[in-house]
C-alpha cells in the first residue's frame, strides 16, 4: 500500500485501522533487523532497554509498526525516551510533536512511527541506532524477556515497516532478555602490554575448557550466557579480537573470522529466539 498524510496521521495517534495492507519483496530492506537490549540489572532499581534498528536501506524507512511485550511480573514499563535515530528533523504530522507514538498497556508498548514527508525520503529513518529506549523499574529477580511483535491492533499480523516506493517489507526482529537481581560488571579496562609479552596468535586463551568446542561460549566457562554477550561485544567493540578457543567458541557461524553477526545470533540463541548454534 502507499503512505499518504491521512495514513501518517492514524500512525501518529496510533489508531486501530490497519496501515500496511500488501507486502512487498524488496531486496533492500530484507536485512532490516529490530531488536531489543540483554541487559543484568538490580532488583528494585530503574534502567532503560534501547529499541534499535539494523540493516536501515539507503532509501529508509518511511514507517513503522510494531509492538514490544515484556514480563510486568519482573519488570514496568515508566515511560518511553525517543531514539536518535527517530528524529529525522521531519515536518510532524498536523497536530502532533513527534514522528513516533508509543501507548503501554497491560505489559505492551505499541510503537508507530510515521513520516510527515512522504515525497522527501531524505526526512526519513536513514541509519541504525536506537529508535527508542524504554524506562523501565525491576520489581524482583527473575530474567524478564522483551519481545518485539506484531502491532496490537485486531487486525495486525507482522511486524511492519514501510520502504522504498511506500512499499511493506517484515523485518527481522531480535528479543532481548533483563536478568534482574545481578549486580552489573564494569566494563574491564585496557591494561597495557608488559615488555617481551608473546604474539596473541601464541597466548593461551584464559578458561579454555580443555579445548573443548563449545559454539557461543567466548569465555570459555562450559556453558553459553549474558557474559559470553558481553565478552564478545567488548571484544568487538575494543577491536580486541578473541584469541585461541575462545575465537573458535566465539565463530558460530562457522565462517572463519568473528564479527557482529556471531554476537547477534549468540543473542539470538541466549534470549531462546534461536534453539540451536
Amino acid at each position: 500500500m502507499k503512505f499518504n498524510k491521512a495514513a501518517a496521521c492514524l500512525i501518529a495517534t496510533a489508531c486501530t485501522a490497519s496501515l500496511f495492507s500488501t507486502v512487498a519483496s524488496v531486496s533492500a530492506a530484507d536485512a532490516i533487523t529490530i531488536s531489543a537490549e540483554t541487559k543484568a540489572v538490580e532488583s528494585g532499581k530503574e534502567f532503560t532497554v534501547d529499541i534499535s534498528l539494523a540493516g536501515v536501506p539507503s532509501s529508509g524507512i518511511a514507517g513503522l509498526d510494531f509492538a514490544i511485550k515484556y514480563d510486568t511480573s519482573l519488570m514496568e514499563v515508566t515511560g518511553v525516551t525517543e531514539g536518535a535515530v527517530s528524529k529525522t528533523n521531519d515536518k510532524q504530522v498536523e497536530g502532533f510533536s513527534s514522528n513516533l507514538a508509543t501507548n503501554i498497556n497491560n505489559g505492551a508498548v505499541s510503537v508507530l512511527w510515521a513520516t510527515g514527508s512522504v515525497s522527501d525520503n531524505s526526512k526519513w529513518i536513514k541509519s541504525d541506532g536506537v529508535l527508542l529506549t524504554l524506562n523501565c523499574k525491576a520489581k524482583k529477580d527473575g530474567t524478564a524477556k522483551v519481545e518485539i511483535t506484531k502491532g496490537l491492533r485486531k487486525d495486525a499480523t507482522s511486524v511492519d515497516a514501510a520502504v522504498e516506493n511506500l512499499e511493506v517489507v517484515n523485518p527481522a526482529v531480535a528479543a532481548g532478555t533483563v536478568t534482574i537481581g545481578v549486580e552489573p560488571s564494569p566494563s574491564p579496562s585496557p591494561s597495557p602490554s608488559p615488555a617481551n609479552s608473546p604474539s596473541p596468535e601464541n597466548s593461551p586463551s584464559p578458561n579454555t575448557n580443555d579445548g573443548k568446542t563449545v559454539l557461543g561460549d567466548v569465555d570459555c566457562d562450559g556453558k553459553v550466557d549474558i557474559t559470553d554477550i558481553t565478552t564478545l561485544a567488548i571484544s568487538l567493540v575494543d577491536k580486541k579480537p578473541v584469541t585461541g578457543q575462545a575465537a573458535i567458541n566465539a565463530d558460530v557461524d562457522k565462517d572463519g573470522s568473528v564479527a557482529l553477526t556471531d554476537l547477534a545470533r549468540i543473542k539470538q540463541f541466549v534470549s531462546k529466539v534461536i534453539d540451536k548454534l
